[in-house]
């Protein structure tokens, strides 16, 4: 035991030897390889401090935008709204502002230019919630435009994708509705069903409940 302890020993000793002389003959390139580290290490820092500055100025943009609407009014915040966007794209708060504009005009009754703006944050929306909810935003704009397959589409693939999402339920009301404006009222029949079968005790449940007794008419 006390023979391999040794040899244990001698081999450490021997291998620290050696990356010594090896870091001595090669002391440039290893003082190099540091220096890189050193420079990746603070350039990371950097990056980090960069991005956390960036993310608050574009949610106090944001924040700037709620208040112009509130009080300048909507052609103010439109123009501050679209501005964080040129300023931060992709940011979150970027998206949420673009969601915030599309929400305000649905609510005017401008469908087209809401499922514009939807129909983007659709696409390539990074922001999970937010692509949630301008995915079911533009299946019920869609509905609104009349659009009723364009909306069964959105739906459909909504549910595809995303089999466990929490909105679930809104995502398959919208898919009946459009089924049942369309005139598919078979199809609409089953996912009535299906809403009422899965989400029984909401109002989801309810509503699809009452929906089915009207299609018995």
């Amino acid at each position: 035991m006390a023979n391999n302890k040794q040899e244990n020993q001698d081999f450490l000793t021997a291998g620290l030897i050696k990356f010594g002389s090896f870091c001595k003959r090669r002391k440039q390139a290893v003082l190099t390889a540091l220096g890189v580290l050193v420079v990746a290490a603070v350039l990371g820092a950097a990056y980090q401090n960069h991005n956390k500055r960036v993310e608050e100025a574009s949610w106090a943009d944001y924040y700037t935008a709620q208040v112009a609407l509130l009080t300048a009014g909507q052609e103010q915040a439109f123009y501050l709204l679209d501005n964080l966007n040129q300023k931060y794209p992709g940011s979150n708060a970027a998206q949420y502002a673009q969601l915030l504009k599309a929400d305000l005009l649905y609510s005017q009754e401008n469908y087209a230019q809401a499922a514009d703006i939807y129909k983007e944050l659709h696409a390539n929306a990074k922001n999970k919630e937010v692509a949630v909810v301008a995915d079911l935003s533009l299946g019920a704009a869609y509905q609104a435009m009349k659009k009723y397959q364009d909306s069964i589409d959105v739906m459909n693939h909504f549910i595809a994708e995303n089999p466990t999402s929490y909105a679930l339920p809104q995502a398959y009301l919208t898919l009946a509705l459009s089924q049942e404006l369309a005139g598919q009222k078979d199809q609409a029949k089953e996912t009535y069903k299906l809403v009422l079968e899965n989400y029984t005790k909401s109002y989801f449940g309810t509503f699809a409940k009452d929906k089915l007794n009207d299609l018995k008419k």
